[in-house]
């Protein structure tokens, strides 16, 4: 572990592969911070004089590439060992302040739930995890994080489901971010996943669905745009939602079809 700071990026899966109990694990998150991790220090100055954008960009990916492979083997010893994944939790709860949690350690949460929705979510009901730490965790780590979309967007479908508001908060908040931060072929499923929310008649999930929508809306207009027709469909499940929530749903839908003048938000306007 003392030497941990000094071993090649590209060396630690397997460095990883071994690491079973506990106060390893705790030793092993507090040194391995990915989130300022940086290329080994004789390539950074070679680094430094690179002329060409192209080979850093290659270096760049090949780093990428590098915290990608570290994170699957670490998912690869949690889903077939039970005891690891539990290490992993234990260490985490044995973090007291809001202030210590990592980037680290909410990727290792994520990694967790979206295999076992029934892990305890006591970190998320204490307030622990931050919008602005899921909003970090996204940013650093959204190639590893993409990688697992279809489990995320199940994680998030499952929490709008709880009766618990920190609970319900925290997976609108996966919604929003995995619109942000992913390609668009996730952005289209957590369209069509809030369009489902929408359509299902229970007023809370009603709700915070189309409140995640409208700030989808307003945030991010022309990725939305490209996903105006699913958005229109809504229109024919009317009888499931409240006046309150057609209002906000026709906010949206205006906001689309005359926010600007393209050939997405053509679809769905009126008829001249």
């Amino acid at each position: 572990m003392d030497k941990l700071s000094s071993i090649r990026l590209e060396d630690l899966p397997v460095t990883i592969t071994n690491i079973y109990f506990l106060q390893v694990i705790s030793e092993l998150r507090e040194k391995l911070d990915l989130q300022h991790c940086v290329l080994p220090s004789r390539l950074q100055a070679s680094q430094v004089k690179l002329k060409s954008k192209g080979r850093a960009r290659k270096s760049r990916k090949q780093h990428q590439s590098c915290v990608i492979l570290l994170f699957d083997v670490i998912k690869s010893a949690i889903r077939y060992e039970k005891t690891i994944s539990e290490a992993w939790i234990k260490a985490i709860e044995n973090t007291a302040s809001v202030s210590e949690h990592k980037i680290f350690d909410l990727v290792m949460l994520l990694i967790i739930y979206s295999s076992n929705t029934q892990t305890k979510k006591n970190k998320i009901r204490s307030g622990c995890i931050q919008e602005q730490l899921l909003q970090s965790t996204f940013s650093v780590h959204y190639l590893v994080l993409k990688g697992m979309c279809s489990s995320i967007l199940s994680l998030a479908e499952s929490f709008l489901h709880s009766l618990d508001q920190s609970i319900i908060s925290f997976g609108s908040l996966l919604y929003k971010y995995a619109f942000k931060f992913f390609d668009t072929y996730c952005q289209q499923e957590v369209v069509g996943a809030l369009v489902t929310h929408i359509c299902s008649g229970n007023k809370a999930e009603v709700d915070t669905a189309l409140d995640v929508l409208l700030e989808l809306v307003v945030l991010n207009p022309s990725a939305m745009m490209m996903n105006a027709v699913f958005v229109k469909g809504i229109l024919d499940y009317l009888d499931n939602i409240s006046p309150q929530q057609i209002r906000k749903l026709f906010n949206a839908l205006s906001t689309l079809a005359f926010g600007k003048q393209n050939e997405a938000s053509s679809h769905i306007q009126p008829p001249k």
